[in-house]
């Protein structure tokens, strides 16, 4: 199991990164190993909430490609109409970026 210590270069790391203003890092069982965010306002309560979410969806997603046999989960996108939830996959813990998109225009299909 990773230390605290060892999760605060990725935590800043991905803070770097254009329009990233949150990262929760969490484990399997959707409890918040870590987060970081650029906003004072982001509380320990709201990692909570995002941890158990976001757990509860990789659970759902590997299941969906488990039986589509379309190989193993690694990452996925939720595109959503104020930016974007980045959600990479890691041996032992899940991490979670929250994206604005820079010009805040929803993306379309057409």
């Amino acid at each position: 199991m990773l230390s605290q210590r060892k999760f605060q270069p990725i935590l800043e790391n991905l803070l770097q990164y254009n329009g990233v203003k949150s990262v929760v890092i969490a484990n399997e069982e959707g409890f918040p190993l870590a987060f970081q965010s650029k906003d004072s306002s982001f509380s320990s309560e709201e990692a909570e909430v995002i941890a158990a979410v976001f757990a509860s969806l990789v659970g759902k997603a590997r299941n969906a490609t488990k039986q589509i046999d379309h190989g193993e989960l690694n990452f996925f996108t939720l595109d959503l109409t104020t930016g974007e939830i980045l959600v990479a996959l890691e041996q032992d813990y899940i991490v979670i970026a929250l994206r604005e998109r820079p010009n805040k225009t929803p993306r379309s299909i057409t």
